[in-house]
């Protein structure tokens, strides 16, 4: 389970990577792709591409102080795939639940007036 900041970096470098070949990245380039949020500076980055890649979610061929050669492993580009596709289906099931939710108001909504109906005539 990676954290947020984790996934943005490994969405980052999986965006910047044309079917997993390696990219040389300026980590600059990363930081100023993040949103200023996530309060990143160098080293963060780099404590975070380290445990991409012992994780196995990316490839470091190479770095440097400014410059990294790195690109995502089967395994990163399958987790973004799976991240991506669990946001759909959140989303489809939100729907569904605001749905089924309206249907229920609306259908007590009715029992309520047709038993009030038949309770008036009958009675």
């Amino acid at each position: 389970m990676l954290d947020i900041r984790s996934k943005e970096v490994l969405k980052l470098i999986a965006s910047y990577s044309n079917e997993g070949s390696y990219q040389v990245i300026e980590l600059e380039e990363i930081i100023s792709s993040l949103p200023p949020k996530y309060k990143m500076d160098k080293e963060i980055i780099m404590q975070i591409l380290k445990h991409l890649s012992s994780a196995d979610y990316i490839s470091i061929k190479y770095k440097d102080d400014n410059v990294i050669c790195v690109c995502p492993l089967p395994f990163g580009r399958q987790y973004i795939e799976a991240e991506e596709e669990r946001k759909k289906n959140a989303k489809k099931m939100k729907n569904y639940a605001k749905g089924a939710f309206i249907s229920a108001i609306i259908s007590a909504l009715i029992g309520a007036f047709l038993g009030t109906l038949i309770y008036n005539i009958i009675f």
